[in-house]
């Protein structure tokens, strides 16, 4: 059995999803590994329950208090010899960390007790976003982290032009694994009114869904002021918000502010199996400001929903414009409210993206993919 320890401590959204994905497979008896798990606990709903479920399984699940994400000197210093600790007592041969705060203090931690290989999955790089001096000291701690893992993976080919232009690491540690999704089986007209149903719409109604964690990462506000625009102007849309987060209640009172009544903008909170909603929708919306590669478009197009993303590095790796969905600037309401018109007012056109998103999620974005290019990195291929 090969001694597999997962660290991370971001519990909720996309990275949340991606080690759930890992976890439910290489637990399986007959991978042969021996899943550990050193996480974070932010309090996101159904981190609990899923964390029970985990260790129902056979997964060695440790929550470590001292792992926060924020940055904070003397608990970071704490978490760091937590890990350490931990790390030597199981003596796993591969350890594979998850976004920044955890990808760094994660692999320090690995590589002072010199586990064999170690992995690291970024998710985002911090530095891209965050400007000045803050920027700056983020390329440097990637960097400096970087020289201590044997592997980056990289989740869209975007973020691996960024790691090499940046020079994060040498080419030869990089290795792209997109994420991967299941591909469902197309919904009928029954399975599409019950879905409609289940968020109180209506058969004749053109709904805009965006699915999305409610922090500054997703432009919200771009989406609110989109579909402000829209709904002055069409009175058979519905605009629907699924997703929890830090900014639900300012969200809430933006929407208000914007004279969005609750019967045509539904935000929903946070909502278990989102992705089995999609095809609820006729189209959907993701206002992003920046991305690693987001499981919502996927999801979407795994379900024949076409799409109106925001250009930036992530969604630009999923999204041809013209051809399965289309992109628009970020933090433009104009464009994306006069992209999300043009799908509305063509039906044919809404099938044909639909459908070959569809088609690019069956060629290049399968959980199959996904989890054989881990399995090949964990196994030393």
């Amino acid at each position: 059995m090969l001694k597999l320890c997962y660290v991370a401590e971001a519990t909720e959204g996309g990275v949340r999803k991606h080690l759930r994905e890992l976890i439910d497979c290489f637990v399986q008896p007959d991978e042969g590994f021996e899943i550990h798990a050193l996480l974070g606990d932010r309090g996101e709903p159904g981190f609990g329950a899923e964390l029970e479920r985990w260790r129902a399984a056979g997964v060695r699940a440790e929550v470590l208090p001292e792992l926060a994400r924020a940055l904070r000197p003397n608990r970071d210093w704490a978490a760091y010899r937590a890990l350490k600790r931990r790390l030597r007592h199981l003596a796993p041969q591969v350890v594979h960390t998850h976004s920044a705060k955890a990808g760094f203090l994660g692999r320090l931690a690995a590589h002072a007790c010199g586990v064999p290989r170690i992995i690291h999955t970024p998710h985002i790089f911090p530095f891209l976003w965050s400007g000045g001096l803050a920027s700056a000291l983020y390329l440097g701690l990637e960097r400096f982290a970087a020289e201590r893992c044997h592997h980056l993976i990289c989740v869209g080919a975007g973020q691996r032009e960024a790691a090499l232009r940046y020079q994060v690491a040498p080419e030869a540690k990089l290795a792209v694994i997109p994420n991967g999704v299941r591909l469902p089986p197309l919904p009928d007209r029954a399975r599409i009114l019950a879905e409609r149903a289940k968020l109180g719409l209506g058969p004749d109604q053109l709904a805009i869904g965006m699915v999305a964690r409610l922090a500054p990462q997703k432009g919200v506000g771009t989406f609110l002021k989109a579909a402000q625009r829209i709904l002055n102007a069409r009175a058979d849309a519905v605009f629907v918000l699924l997703g929890g987060g830090p900014l639900e209640s300012e969200v809430r009172s933006q929407a208000q502010a914007l004279g969005l009544s609750r019967d045509r903008m539904r935000i929903m909170g946070h909502v278990e199996e989102a992705e089995a909603r999609y095809p609820a929708f006729d189209v959907l919306a993701l206002s992003s400001l920046y991305e690693g590669l987001p499981y919502v478009l996927l999801e979407a197009l795994a379900w024949g929903v076409p799409v109106v993303a925001t250009d930036v590095m992530g969604s630009r790796d999923v999204v041809q414009h013209g051809e399965t969905g289309l992109l628009v600037p970020p933090q433009d309401d104009a464009a994306l409210a006069g992209a999300l018109e043009r799908l509305l007012a063509d039906a044919e056109w809404r099938k044909r993206l639909g459908m070959a998103g569809r088609g690019t999620v069956q060629e290049r974005f399968t959980r199959e993919r996904f989890l054989e290019g881990h399995r090949a990195l964990y196994q030393g291929a």
